[in-house]
């Protein structure tokens, strides 16, 4: 009996569930970072924050790779790298390829362009991350081949309820208390 647990196709579906993982994980925990319960842990959180997006990204690529040289449902690097141009579920693949530069463009402006872009804008353009992520769940979902099992379903659910709640809940806070955008001022 042959068990193919380490066959690319496995690894294609983990570095999929993967990233889709660290990637809501990461949202999660820049969006509890901002919350007034988690300023005495808000260096933790970013970190977290930061750690579980970079991991994202890496796995994502990684994720890439391995489609680039399945064999079994092939892609060329151009079919990866442009939207609309695979054979294989085009719209659905290209919704991946587009969450993938999204989040691009998400670290890119967050780990090297913060300062020449000043504060305001970067914060702007760091809301990208959230049709990022509602791109990758949509890939996710629509081109998964586990998509339909229970507990894949559950791990999309669940992912989206919780982001949901938790955009929710930020922006009730922060319409509640606008100081904690800046942060509670004291004269001492």
């Amino acid at each position: 009996m042959s068990i193919e647990l380490f066959s690319i196709w496995n690894f294609i579906r983990l570095s999929g569930f993967l990233a889709f993982f660290l990637f809501t994980f990461s949202i999660s925990a820049g969006l509890l970072s901002r919350f007034a319960i988690f300023q005495k842990k808000k260096l933790l959180m970013l970190e977290l924050h930061q750690t579980s997006g970079w991991a994202g990204f890496l796995t994502s690529i990684f994720h890439v790779i391995l489609l680039w040289k399945n064999e079994y449902v092939p892609y060329k690097i151009q079919e990866i790298l442009i939207p609309f141009l695979a054979e294989n579920a085009t719209v659905f693949s290209a919704l991946g390829t587009i969450s993938l530069y999204l989040f691009v463009i998400t670290f890119a402006t967050s780990d090297f362009f913060i300062k020449k872009l000043g504060r305001d804008l970067w914060k702007k353009v760091h809301l990208i991350v959230i049709p990022a992520w509602i791109l990758m769940v949509l890939h996710s979902i629509l081109i998964g081949t586990d998509s339909e099992q229970p507990w894949a379903s559950f791990l999309y659910g669940a992912s989206i309820i919780l982001v949901i709640t938790l955009i929710q809940f930020r922006y009730l806070e922060g319409r509640r208390n606008p100081l904690n955008k800046k942060g509670p001022r004291t004269n001492t």
